[in-house]
């Protein structure tokens, strides 16, 4: 923590030394107060999904405040960033408990298409809200964020390639925090993504992106296997060393998983059209598409003019039921003979491990695809990973502008919900009939009230319908004053 605000303050001085001569340098800020209800006791499902972890299950108000700190140079292509978001809420009851947190704390620089976070920061998520995992499926936006550092290249063009060929790529490092069955673990991430011009409006995209939680302590085993000759086995995807687990050893040091991104977009004069088919993978089966048709596909509609009663729309069709089969079978392995079995695959069971136990979950919030049902929390307090990754969705959003004049968004969102492969107890029973669910919002953001004073209403009223989640009314409503500083030099 004395690490991050030693950043943090070395690149607010920065930001204040270079003012002077900035091409531009901007603080802008905002403080905002919620309040949410519902019929039932906690809020529906599109009242607390994809918002950064920031709205409690429960009825609650919220006073939110943020501020960011931005410089850029269009001379040099130098860029700095820093900012912060924090958030305290109060649950009504009997006795009112009052919680704080920081949901944003960071600091960063860029140049040209290199670009490096440090601290927690909420990833960009892309479709404006509409989609249900703002197009990662692994890493939709539904959880808090986790502190570390980000370090990324934007697309550039590969030299000799006339531009037809592009590549952009991330390497980062984070750790969780929180509550969770090993404690204080890291999560190393990479990625690397290839874009084709196929023609001068088309474009295809093919990417691999990857996640790996490793060391940590763990309540069965003691601490786990941290060394940087550790951190290497994970980066690689190697088994681990003597002092891992059996599974570890076996398999891969660590808790891996990741997402493959085939996706189209053409861009026209008035708007952009995209098909994307976000496939998820736990293990080596689902890398090699054994757990095809599996993903999250979406079609995306946008026209560049945002003056419209519908500017905006949006489909998204989930299917995870395949996981590459029933069961995780072995088999013979001839080219190998003192090995007398290997692994085939099956069963991927996403967002779940045997070892790391809460899985891919962070303070009672599924990181990814939030159509994946958290497990409750035990008697210690702990979300032991998922309970029903087994879905089937349709999806759809819509955005605009009532009377041209008033933004809104509507999501509406149909599942059927399978649970787990290989269930036991009363979840096998209760996923046994296949729950259905049809959950819906609408968003409205209403103009400011007077120029002289920035302060902004926004509504939204959400509707649960169905087995898995019940019948439930919810709206929330938020004051947000929000205000701006930009000093610009055009010399």
């Amino acid at each position: 923590m004395k690490r991050l605000r030693l950043i943090l303050s070395v690149a607010v001085a920065a930001m204040l030394q270079v003012h002077a001569s900035a091409q531009s340098c901007s603080i802008d800020w905002d403080v905002s107060l919620y309040g949410t209800g519902a019929t039932g006791k906690t809020l529906p499902f599109w009242a607390v999904t994809n918002k950064t972890g920031m709205i409690p299950d429960a009825h609650s108000a919220i006073l939110e405040a943020d501020a960011g700190f931005s410089y850029s140079s269009g001379k040099t292509g130098l860029d700095l960033w820093s900012g912060f978001r924090l958030s305290g809420n109060m649950h009504p009851s009997a006795a009112p408990v009052c919680r704080g947190m920081v949901n944003e704390l960071y600091a960063g620089i860029g140049w040209k298409k290199l670009r490096l976070d440090l601290g927690m920061i909420d990833r960009e998520c892309l479709y404006d809200g509409l989609s249900l995992t703002g197009g990662d499926i692994v890493w939709s936006g539904n959880a808090r964020a986790l502190p570390g550092y980000n370090l990324q290249i934007e697309y550039f063009a590969v030299p000799g390639t006339k531009g037809i060929f592009s590549i952009k790529a991330n390497y980062a490092d984070y750790r969780f925090i929180g509550e969770r069955y090993v404690r204080n673990a890291y999560l190393h991430n990479k990625s690397l993504f290839f874009k084709f011009r196929l023609h001068p409006r088309v474009h295809l995209q093919l990417g691999l992106e990857q996640w790996s939680v490793w060391g940590g302590v763990s309540p069965v085993n003691g601490r786990q296997p941290q060394s940087f000759k550790d951190y290497l086995r994970v980066v690689c995807g190697l088994s681990g060393g003597s002092d891992a687990t059996e599974s570890d050893q076996i398999n891969v040091l660590g808790d891996h998983r990741g997402r493959e991104l085939i996706q189209i977009d053409w861009t026209a004069d008035a708007f952009t059209m995209s098909f994307a088919h976000d496939i998820p993978f736990d293990d080596g089966s689902g890398m090699g598409f054994q757990n095809f048709p599996d993903g999250v596909n979406t079609i995306s509609f946008s026209f560049n003019g945002k003056d419209k009663w519908v500017s905006d729309i949006l489909y998204e069709f989930v299917y995870t039921k395949c996981q590459s089969g029933p069961y995780h079978d072995t088999g013979d392995d001839p080219s190998r003979q003192d090995e007398e079995w290997h692994v085939l695959g099956g069963n991927d069971n996403y967002f779940n491990n045997g070892e790391y136990r809460s899985g891919w979950t962070s303070y009672g919030k599924t990181i990814g695809l939030p159509l994946f049902t958290p497990m409750p929390a035990d008697g210690n307090g702990l979300v032991l990973g998922v309970c029903n990754n087994r879905v089937s969705a349709h999806h759809i959003g819509l955005a605009g502008k009532l009377a041209r004049k008033i933004p809104y968004r509507f999501k509406a969102t149909y599942s059927r919900n399978y649970g787990r492969y290989s269930q036991q107890g009363l979840y096998a029973e209760f996923f046994g009939t296949v729950p259905e669910q049809l959950s819906m919002a609408l968003e409205v953001d209403f103009p400011l009230f007077s120029k002289r004073f920035p302060i902004a209403l926004s509504t939204g009223i959400y509707v649960d319908a169905g087995e898995l989640y019940g019948d439930n009314f919810g709206i929330t409503l938020k004051l947000s004053y929000t205000g701006k500083y930009f000093s610009g030099d055009n010399r």
